[in-house]
């Protein structure tokens, strides 16, 4: 992940199959050795609301480990431009894809099912470029 430290622009939108209702976040994402912090705006239809996630990251050898902010387990990303991954949060199934695009853009695709829940998500993470340089 040290390929991917920086200051990022993401957009993301989010198809809620429950309910047919499609939400947008704009935001931003900061990564550095050990963290990943995303904040923005979460838009349900005409309402907005602040919105962020944060992970820790463990770099290895041969793959990172991504952990919520208590430690907990939650994926694991290796240095591959296409690859899946897959969280069991309960009794909700996180089956996740990532595809990096050279070192200034990624995507990230999650289909999420369970009990109460029935999304996608589509996010696309842009590289903050120096306007100064």
């Amino acid at each position: 992940m040290e390929r991917l430290a920086g200051d990022w622009t993401v957009r993301r939108t989010v198809i809620d199959f429950l309910t047919g209702a499609r939400h947008g976040f704009e935001g931003s994402a900061v990564i550095t050795a050990d963290a990943f912090t995303e904040q923005g705006l979460l838009r349900f239809g005409e309402r907005e609301m602040p919105a962020s996630r944060n992970y820790r990251l463990e770099p290895g050898e041969t793959a990172t480990r991504v952990l919520y902010a208590d430690g907990r387990d939650f994926i694991t990303l290796e240095p591959k431009a296409a690859q899946s991954v897959r969280h069991l949060c309960g009794a909700d199934l996180y089956a996740g894809r990532f595809f990096f695009r050279g070192p200034d853009e990624w995507a990230e695709v999650w289909r999420v099912k369970g009990p109460r829940k029935n999304y996608a998500s589509l996010g696309w993470f842009q590289r903050q470029t120096d306007a100064s340089r």
